[in-house]
């Protein structure tokens, strides 16, 4: 069974993960920073559709699951991990808001993915308290 999370941090976590390359390392460094315990968004199921939807487009929703930092690919099938830092957020907040739910449903509909766009209003409000709050963001999922 897949899941997906975003989690709001601090952008000094930043400074924390850009020593991570593995996986295994991300995980460790997310124990300590306590993600548990931030505010998130649960993307059940769905971050891999919304990840083949956003592939094409340009600008920063392009790096929305691609990160200013991420984990790298293993030979595994460990979750993936990205961080976002607070410009980024802010910019993708401001992307989401520019183009509305029927953007989004309509990249998933092309992509046999309408079923997903359940998370639109959740990520929306993630996104949008996050940049209010000047927070970065960390998206884990996997499955």
């Amino acid at each position: 069974m897949s899941f997906g999370f975003l989690y709001e941090v601090e952008n000094s976590a930043r400074d924390f993960l850009t020593e991570c390359v593995s996986k295994a390392e991300w995980y460790d460094a997310l124990g300590e920073l306590h993600i548990e315990n931030s505010p998130s968004c649960n993307a059940e199921e769905s971050i891999p559709a919304w990840e083949l939807a956003l592939k094409e487009v340009p600008g920063p929703l392009a790096r929305l699951f691609i990160g200013e930092l991420r984990a790298e690919t293993d030979e595994f099938d460990d979750p993936s991990v990205v961080f976002l830092d607070a410009d980024l957020v802010k910019s993708i907040a401001g992307e989401i808001e520019k183009n509305g739910k029927s953007f989004f449903e309509s990249l998933l509909k092309e992509v046999g993915c309408d079923a997903d766009s359940w998370l639109f209003e959740p990520m929306y409000q993630f996104f949008n308290v996050a940049a209010g709050r000047n927070k970065a963001a960390i998206i884990l999922w996997g499955g």
